[in-house]
């Protein structure tokens, strides 16, 4: 056989109800005409793949591409047709494919060379070039059911080109993984080919596959569409008035994970494609703000931001999107004021009386705003200011200029800045300035507050992963940041203050950490949910404990409530339950009072 692949009049249906139909019942109750529910995804394909040949298919999702490569590695059988294969076959075709979860990384490389063929000593030759590729180091002996899906593609990609098979097979999964590691990826593919292997590259965008792909395919509604030089097909792709909506999204969400990945040289690239294909311009610019601002481009950063004000969609959350302008304002030292809100004061002798140190979406925001209504506890210029924690280098007399001067005789402020709680240098920074000062810690139910921190950050355009992967991408995202900002008091990460789900949740190493500063009648530990349940009690016991005269408000407010509609899947449920039981246990011997979060 001359030929690596031969595709014979092959095509491949589904039937949309399978798994709708499960039982004899609904079979016989409910039939279905034979072929009314069938969904042909590929039709009479007729292809011969030479070997030593790189061909890249493209087109959009649901072109036929990712199915193609599954009756090519066997995964699939066609409806009609012959598949011919010659040589043994290395497959990329989705992330933890082949992975055992309850594996470590190194056993299923054992697991995934046995599969591909190879003998345990085979594999155990290889095995120190597949651990040093994959650039795991000790999370190589780590179950990979911990892994993100980052940490799957470079163990997957490892093993498959430390193999060196005949046929190497990719679906995609390079558009994970950071910048770098994407070009040693590349560069490993080249290799191989050169050494004379077929490769079978599917792409959304043309990109990658004009780099590795002499010759493409373009799949459209499961047929080919054109086939020839990759320059000229993907060419012709890109400027089809079908594919203009789908890249200008494709590009958007590329941008994210290259952002989540931390090559922002590279997010700016595809949200600058994702603008240019009429992508819509407050999910790119929102976004793009804080790449620019990663980038040191300041004025741009800036720009980005203001403009998202102003283009900002109906419902959106305008307190969430003025504090991200203030930031990225305050990190080129511009006091940007947009109302007398948010203006500072010529003060130089006011200091605040409390902090409401958190928890995020614990409820801070509601309290502050019930306790403003009393008449003897005034507004700082911004609810959060976040001095102590991101705008520290502005120093201790900028502060004070956000309280008002001259208050009366019996009259305090504060302000309310949940990430004081969590950041790990703010309690020794308190204790400098504000030896006397009272803090409030409200803590709602751990599990509850990382889903709707998550949500949160899925309505800013901020993670384009789903919950579960987001929990599971989480210590990759947030430990070594964390550790870096314990031990830089200079250093700030956005990674811990966007995607810190789990960590936030573990109360008792955070008040720990305040309790080391401040002694315990000057911290109030409140639950969430008891603040909501007796909203009163709870403000009067608020009023005690700042020493102020006890005064009713005429409503209590519930601020910043998120709207989503998916509860929490029950797996994560029943793994964040066991996940916080220690903790939870650990805070309540803390405190000396137990929390109703069952």
């Amino acid at each position: 056989m001359k030929n690596a692949i031969e595709l014979q009049r092959v095509s491949k249906k589904f039937n949309k109800l399978s798994g709708q139909r499960n039982t004899i019942k609904d079979i016989v109750t409910t039939p279905v005409p034979e072929g009314l529910n069938d969904k042909w995804v590929l039709r009479d394909i007729q292809l011969e793949i030479p070997k030593g040949t790189s061909l890249a298919l493209i087109g959009k999702n649901g072109s036929g591409k990712s199915t193609l490569l599954k009756l090519i590695s066997r995964i699939l059988h066609p409806t009609s047709g012959t598949v011919k294969v010659d040589g043994k076959v290395a497959t990329l075709l989705e992330l933890g494919a082949g992975f055992h979860a309850d594996f470590t990384g190194r056993e299923n490389i054992y697991f995934n060379g046995s599969v591909l063929g190879f003998t345990r000593k085979e594999i155990q030759k290889k095995m120190d070039s597949i651990i040093a590729f994959s650039e795991l180091g000790e999370d190589i002996d780590r179950l990979v059911r911990n892994y993100s899906t980052g940490m799957y593609m470079r163990l997957g990609f490892s093993v498959a080109i430390h193999m060196t098979p005949d046929i190497l097979l990719i679906d995609e999964v390079l558009a994970v993984g950071d910048h770098e590691f994407q070009k040693k990826c590349i560069n490993a593919i080249l290799r191989l080919k050169s050494m004379g292997t077929t490769i079978v590259f599917v792409s959304h965008a043309g990109e990658q596959a004009r780099i590795i792909c002499d010759q493409a395919i373009w799949l459209e509604e499961g047929r080919i569409k054109l086939s020839g030089s990759t320059r000229d097909v993907v060419m012709a792709y890109e400027q089809s008035a079908g594919a203009y909506d789908y890249l200008a999204e494709y590009y958007y969400r590329m941008g994210g994970r290259s952002q989540q990945q931390k090559d922002f040289e590279q997010a700016l690239k595809f949200f600058n494609q994702s603008l240019d294909k009429g992508y819509s311009e407050f999910s790119v610019k929102i976004l793009r703000s804080s790449v620019y601002l990663e980038l040191g481009m300041q004025e741009e950063a800036s720009e980005d931001a203001v403009r998202c004000l102003e283009i900002a969609p109906a419902g959106t959350d305008m307190e969430n999107i003025v504090q991200h302008v203030q930031f990225i304002n305050s990190k080129r030292h511009v006091e940007w004021v947009r109302s007398s809100r948010t203006k500072l004061f010529d003060n130089t002798t006011t200091e605040p009386a409390f902090l409401i140190i958190g928890t995020q979406k614990g409820g801070t925001t509601s309290l502050y705003h019930d306790l403003l209504q009393h008449p003897g506890i005034k507004s700082a210029a911004v609810k959060e200011v976040h001095f102590f924690d991101e705008q520290y280098h502005f120093g201790f007399d900028w502060y004070k200029k956000n309280f008002p001067p001259d208050l009366p005789e019996g009259t305090i402020t504060g302000e309310a800045s949940p990430y004081y709680m969590f950041h790990p240098q703010t309690p020794g920074r308190v204790r400098e300035w504000l030896p006397n000062i009272k803090l409030i810690a409200i803590l709602r139910n751990p599990i509850y507050r990382a889903y709707s921190h998550y949500q949160m950050m899925v309505r800013r355009g901020l993670e384009p992963m789903s919950f579960p992967e987001a929990l599971q991408a989480e210590r990759s995202r947030v430990k070594e940041e964390y550790d870096r900002m314990s031990r830089d008091p200079r250093y700030s990460s956005q990674n811990c203050s966007i995607y810190s789900y789990l960590k936030r949740g573990l109360y008792a190493e955070q008040l720990e950490r305040w309790y080391r500063y401040f002694p315990r009648d000057q911290i109030l530990v409140m639950s969430s949910e008891a603040c909501f349940r007796n909203s009163a009690e709870s403000y009067r016991n608020v009023l005690s404990f700042l020493d102020m005269p006890l005064w009713e408000p005429g409503e209590y407010a519930s601020l910043n409530e998120g709207k989503y509609d998916q509860p929490i899947p029950k797996d994560t449920m029943e793994w964040l339950q066991s996940y916080y039981s220690e903790p939870n246990q650990r805070l309540f011997e803390l405190i000396g009072e137990t929390y109703d979060w069952d």
